[in-house]
């Protein structure tokens, strides 16, 4: 009887603390989003309505232009060639920086739930046979403001976001940092 009892309370003391780590990770790993109401009065996002949003293939393309998110490696900064795409992922929103060719690219993914946000790095190809492996990547610093705590479908999204990166370590390390202004349409 007595062994019975103490498996139970082993299993009972599993159950618990599963969702006490859960919870745990993700206070610990997941930053504070920022809201500033009066983000959207920014005058930055009135120029963007006057321009065209840049291309990878160095053209301008017929939408209006969404950030001016810069990524910056080894003092060099890199073009304005991210398209940024917001979606409403039922429980999370996904901010996603992205450039590439249409078969392959990279970027950013940005993860908010409720008041707390993550960011990776994010890639995708239309080749499952070309894996490569993943480097050693850690996030630094990071700062994530929203006009709002909370978005639906179909809502506009005007936001900030800075972020600093270690790839590699030793002789091979170096840092990647990303800032800039975007709006757009939770889709």
């Amino acid at each position: 009887m007595k062994k019975i009892k103490k498996v139970l309370l082993f299993i009972l003391i599993g159950i618990v603390s599963i969702p006490v780590f859960i919870m745990a990770y993700y206070f610990i790993s997941w930053k504070h989003t920022e809201i500033d109401p009066y983000l959207a009065k920014n005058p930055i996002y009135k120029a963007f309505d006057q321009q065209k949003q840049r291309t990878i293939f160095e053209s301008d393309s017929e939408n209006v232009k969404s950030n001016n998110f810069k990524i910056k490696v080894k003092n060099q900064t890199g073009e304005e060639y991210y398209s940024c795409a917001v979606y409403d992922q039922k429980y999370n929103l996904e901010i996603i920086f992205k450039a590439g060719d249409g078969f392959s690219g990279g970027g950013y993914k940005i993860q908010n739930l409720g008041n707390r946000y993550k960011i990776d790095h994010y890639s995708y190809t239309d080749n499952p046979s070309s894996h490569t492996p993943e480097e050693y990547t850690k996030l630094l610093e990071s700062k994530l403001i929203l006009d709002k705590s909370a978005y639906k479908k179909g809502d506009p999204i005007f936001g900030y976001v800075r972020f600093k990166f270690q790839k590699n370590y030793g002789l091979e390390k170096y840092f990647e940092e990303g800032e800039g202004f975007f709006k757009g349409i939770v889709q």
